[in-house]
Protein backbone atom coordinates (compact mmCIF):
# COMPACT_ATOMS: atom_id res chain seq x y z
CA UNK A 1 0.00 0.00 0.00
CA UNK A 2 0.87 3.91 -0.32
CA UNK A 3 1.85 6.03 1.94
CA UNK A 4 0.60 9.42 2.35
CA UNK A 5 2.17 11.69 4.84
CA UNK A 6 0.95 14.75 6.31
CA UNK A 7 4.38 16.79 7.91
CA UNK A 8 6.13 20.03 9.27
CA UNK A 9 9.36 20.46 8.16
CA UNK A 10 11.48 21.64 5.35
CA UNK A 11 12.37 20.91 1.72
CA UNK A 12 15.35 20.41 0.22
CA UNK A 13 16.69 19.65 -2.90
CA UNK A 14 17.88 16.09 -2.92
CA UNK A 15 21.09 16.99 -4.34
CA UNK A 16 22.12 19.18 -1.43
CA UNK A 17 20.60 16.64 1.39
CA UNK A 18 23.05 13.84 -0.19
CA UNK A 19 26.43 15.91 -0.40
CA UNK A 20 25.45 17.21 3.69
CA UNK A 21 25.18 13.23 4.43
CA UNK A 22 28.19 12.52 2.42
CA UNK A 23 30.16 14.96 3.96
CA UNK A 24 29.20 13.78 7.90
CA UNK A 25 30.00 9.78 6.50
CA UNK A 26 26.58 8.87 6.22
CA UNK A 27 25.58 7.08 3.14
CA UNK A 28 23.68 9.54 1.06
CA UNK A 29 19.74 8.61 -0.15
CA UNK A 30 20.59 8.53 -4.14
CA UNK A 31 17.36 9.42 -4.48
CA UNK A 32 15.85 6.26 -2.96
CA UNK A 33 12.69 7.02 -0.06
CA UNK A 34 13.76 5.44 2.86
CA UNK A 35 11.42 2.57 4.48
CA UNK A 36 9.55 4.16 7.12
CA UNK A 37 7.91 1.65 8.97
CA UNK A 38 11.21 -0.03 10.60
CA UNK A 39 11.50 0.40 14.34
CA UNK A 40 14.82 1.83 12.88
CA UNK A 41 14.92 4.83 11.33
CA UNK A 42 17.27 5.15 7.91
CA UNK A 43 21.05 5.96 8.28
CA UNK A 44 20.34 9.13 7.08
CA UNK A 45 17.29 10.02 9.72
CA UNK A 46 19.35 7.75 12.55
CA UNK A 47 22.00 10.41 11.60
CA UNK A 48 19.55 13.48 12.17
CA UNK A 49 18.14 12.65 15.26
CA UNK A 50 21.45 11.90 17.10
CA UNK A 51 22.37 15.24 15.82
CA UNK A 52 19.18 16.72 17.41
CA UNK A 53 19.19 15.04 20.12
CA UNK A 54 22.67 16.33 20.91
CA UNK A 55 21.43 19.32 20.58
CA UNK A 56 18.12 19.18 22.09
CA UNK A 57 17.47 16.24 23.43
CA UNK A 58 15.17 13.07 22.66
CA UNK A 59 13.71 14.78 19.29
CA UNK A 60 12.06 12.59 16.43
CA UNK A 61 13.43 13.15 12.46
CA UNK A 62 12.91 11.74 9.49
CA UNK A 63 13.37 12.31 6.10
CA UNK A 64 10.48 11.82 3.26
CA UNK A 65 10.49 11.66 0.08
CA UNK A 66 7.46 11.87 -2.39
CA UNK A 67 7.65 9.59 -5.15
CA UNK A 68 4.57 8.42 -7.58
CA UNK A 69 4.20 5.32 -9.56
CA UNK A 70 5.01 5.99 -13.49
CA UNK A 71 6.66 9.70 -12.99
CA UNK A 72 10.30 10.66 -12.40
CA UNK A 73 11.84 10.30 -9.02
CA UNK A 74 11.70 13.48 -7.12
CA UNK A 75 14.79 15.78 -7.10
CA UNK A 76 13.61 16.88 -3.29
CA UNK A 77 13.53 15.44 -0.60
CA UNK A 78 11.26 16.84 3.48
CA UNK A 79 13.82 16.82 6.52
CA UNK A 80 10.64 16.22 8.90
CA UNK A 81 10.27 16.64 12.53
CA UNK A 82 6.57 15.90 13.20
CA UNK A 83 4.51 13.59 11.05
CA UNK A 84 1.20 11.93 10.90
CA UNK A 85 0.45 8.73 8.55
CA UNK A 86 -2.43 8.49 6.59
CA UNK A 87 -4.42 4.85 5.75
CA UNK A 88 -7.47 5.80 4.19
CA UNK A 89 -8.76 9.19 6.47
CA UNK A 90 -7.99 10.21 9.57
CA UNK A 91 -8.18 13.77 11.51
CA UNK A 92 -5.75 15.41 12.00
CA UNK A 93 -5.19 17.37 15.46
CA UNK A 94 -2.59 20.14 14.30
CA UNK A 95 -2.10 21.72 17.33
CA UNK A 96 -1.30 18.40 18.92
CA UNK A 97 0.37 15.63 16.45
CA UNK A 98 1.77 18.91 14.04
CA UNK A 99 2.88 22.26 16.07
CA UNK A 100 4.29 24.88 13.97
CA UNK A 101 7.33 25.74 16.70
CA UNK A 102 10.14 23.49 15.28
CA UNK A 103 12.06 21.70 18.63
CA UNK A 104 15.35 23.50 19.48
CA UNK A 105 17.99 22.71 17.30
CA UNK A 106 16.05 22.40 14.30
CA UNK A 107 16.14 25.85 12.50
CA UNK A 108 20.14 25.33 12.91
CA UNK A 109 20.35 22.00 11.41
CA UNK A 110 18.15 23.19 8.55
CA UNK A 111 20.95 26.16 7.91
CA UNK A 112 23.58 23.26 8.34
CA UNK A 113 21.87 21.17 5.81
CA UNK A 114 20.76 24.25 3.63
CA UNK A 115 24.63 25.29 3.63
CA UNK A 116 25.80 22.51 1.26
CA UNK A 117 24.97 24.11 -1.66
CA UNK A 118 27.21 24.51 -5.01
CA UNK A 119 26.23 27.42 -7.65
CA UNK A 120 23.47 25.23 -8.97
CA UNK A 121 21.91 24.69 -6.30
CA UNK A 122 21.83 28.39 -5.09
CA UNK A 123 19.60 28.83 -7.77
CA UNK A 124 16.96 26.77 -6.42
CA UNK A 125 16.77 28.08 -3.20
CA UNK A 126 16.57 31.54 -4.00
CA UNK A 127 13.28 30.14 -6.36
CA UNK A 128 12.21 28.08 -4.07
CA UNK A 129 11.98 31.05 -0.91
CA UNK A 130 10.40 33.31 -3.53
CA UNK A 131 7.29 30.61 -4.15
CA UNK A 132 7.00 29.72 -0.49
CA UNK A 133 6.57 33.82 0.10
CA UNK A 134 8.74 33.74 2.87
CA UNK A 135 8.10 32.84 6.54
CA UNK A 136 9.42 30.62 8.90
CA UNK A 137 10.42 27.64 6.30
CA UNK A 138 10.61 25.08 9.18
CA UNK A 139 6.90 25.73 10.03
CA UNK A 140 6.05 24.79 6.40
CA UNK A 141 2.85 22.07 6.20
CA UNK A 142 3.14 19.37 3.68
CA UNK A 143 1.21 16.50 2.06
CA UNK A 144 3.10 13.63 0.24
CA UNK A 145 2.46 10.84 -1.71
CA UNK A 146 4.87 7.77 -1.81
CA UNK A 147 2.96 5.07 -4.04
CA UNK A 148 6.45 3.04 -4.67
CA UNK A 149 7.58 2.42 -1.58
CA UNK A 150 5.21 -0.31 0.85
CA UNK A 151 4.19 0.93 4.33
CA UNK A 152 2.40 -1.76 6.72
CA UNK A 153 0.79 0.12 9.28
CA UNK A 154 1.47 -1.39 12.62
CA UNK A 155 -0.72 -0.08 16.11
CA UNK A 156 -2.61 -1.73 18.52
CA UNK A 157 -6.02 -2.33 17.24
CA UNK A 158 -8.93 -3.40 19.10
CA UNK A 159 -11.52 -5.82 18.22
CA UNK A 160 -15.33 -4.11 17.55
CA UNK A 161 -17.10 -7.09 19.05
CA UNK A 162 -14.25 -8.27 22.11
CA UNK A 163 -11.59 -7.03 24.24
CA UNK A 164 -9.26 -8.53 21.89
CA UNK A 165 -6.18 -6.42 20.72
CA UNK A 166 -3.54 -7.23 17.65
CA UNK A 167 -1.08 -4.78 16.18
CA UNK A 168 -1.95 -5.41 12.67
CA UNK A 169 -5.20 -4.76 10.51
CA UNK A 170 -5.08 -8.03 8.78
CA UNK A 171 -4.91 -9.87 11.95
CA UNK A 172 -7.36 -7.94 13.14
CA UNK A 173 -9.66 -9.08 9.78
CA UNK A 174 -8.70 -12.55 10.50
CA UNK A 175 -10.03 -12.65 14.35
CA UNK A 176 -13.10 -11.05 13.26
CA UNK A 177 -13.40 -13.90 10.50
CA UNK A 178 -12.81 -16.97 12.59
CA UNK A 179 -14.14 -15.87 15.54
CA UNK A 180 -17.24 -13.52 15.25
CA UNK A 181 -17.58 -15.47 11.45
CA UNK A 182 -17.96 -11.91 9.88
CA UNK A 183 -16.64 -11.32 7.15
Amino acid sequence: MGLVTTLRDFKVPLAILDRFLETNGVEPTYGNPPFYHRSEPDPGSKFLRDKLHAAAGDIKTQIFMPELQGELESTYAYVAYAWVMLYAQRQLKPAEELPDRAPPGFSELRSEILGHTDGEDVETLQVRRLEEGGGDPAAALFVIVADRRLYSFQSDLRCDRCDVIVDRWELRQAHRWEVHGLE
